[in-house]
């Protein structure tokens, strides 16, 4: 398969990921508003208990496993802002369960984020780059992303309430970036190498602690206040850590002309514009507290 077709089925199994994390998490982040326990783990095992919330994480599973078809043909750097526009989804569906006309807010917002995000795909080499890194670079990588989640984390425990999910969003979304380092590496090895041997290598075991350890914090910062509060900041870190952990493991690079990156780098800043304001949207508000139903949307890997 060429490079340009192999870019393509990237594309498109992100935008089939980042649909299915949309809706996948409107339906967690309502179960999770409803508890009112304070341990994460004890939080958990009650959302464990809930149907709505299971099929929310069964909808992440099934976008996880596009994403892992994404990444084992396309580059990190190009996957990791496909997967963000699940909003882009998200809030339409939303506002249908809702019976209620998008807003003006929510329009712009939406052609902002896909517009960022077409125009930084466009002007992507096709190359993925290598499909695993040296030891070397995968320490620098996690160290940085233990320093900067466990950093977040303190500063979220010993903060002010107003920034606390913020904080752990931050958290969350370098974890999740780590999360999808991870999963290309381990779907290339199979695509390329000995498939066989895959329980034998430490990337099996490294997505299982990534994948706890992000959904802890993402279910904390979704019950630490509303949406608004995690959704921008999750949504654009997630991608940023991607595109760093491409570029220092697996020798991604973005454009290869001035001209072309300074696109990309422009394209990046106004799909991040566009992500803001959707989080500020209603549907992006904490749960009304009476029974109607109420979507809630955002984001939450396996």
């Amino acid at each position: 398969m060429s490079a340009a077709a192999s870019l393509m089925v990237a594309v498109f199994a992100a935008l089939g990921a980042a649909c299915s994390f949309g809706v996948g998490v409107a339906l967690q982040h309502r179960q999770v508003q409803r508890e009112r326990g304070r341990s994460a783990f004890g939080l958990l095992y009650r959302l464990s208990r809930r149907r709505v919330w299971l099929a929310g994480i069964g909808l992440a599973v099934a976008a996880y496993g596009l994403q892992a078809v994404a990444l084992a043909f396309g580059p990190l750097a190009v996957v990791a802002p496909v997967v963000a526009t699940d909003l882009l989804f998200a809030l339409p569906i939303a506002a249908m369960w809702e019976r209620r006309r998008m807003l003006r807010l929510e329009w712009a917002g939406c052609a902002l984020v896909g517009a960022g995000v077409a125009v930084f795909v466009v002007f992507s080499p096709p190359s993925p780059g290598r499909y695993d890194g040296a030891a070397r670079e995968w320490f620098l990588a996690f160290g940085a992303v233990a320093l900067i989640s466990a950093a977040a984390a303190a500063a979220a425990i010993v903060g002010r309430r107003a920034t606390r999910a913020s904080l752990l969003a931050v958290a969350a979304g370098v974890v999740f970036g780590m999360t999808a380092a991870v999963t290309l590496s381990l779907t290339r090895m199979v695509r390329f190498g000995d498939g066989t041997a895959v329980l034998a290598r430490w990337q099996p075991w490294a997505l299982l602690a990534l994948g706890i350890s992000g959904l802890l914090l993402s279910a904390t910062a979704y019950k630490a206040g509303a949406l608004r509060a995690s959704l921008p900041v999750m949504d654009t870190v997630e991608p940023v850590a991607g595109v760093l952990i491409g570029a220092v493991v697996f020798g991604e690079r973005l454009a290869t002309s001035p001209a072309a990156l300074v696109a990309q780098l422009a394209a990046a800043i106004v799909a991040v514009v566009g992500i803001v304001l959707l989080g500020r949207s209603p549907l992006a508000s904490s749960p009304a507290a009476e029974p109607k139903p109420s979507f809630s949307v955002n984001r939450s890997h396996v």
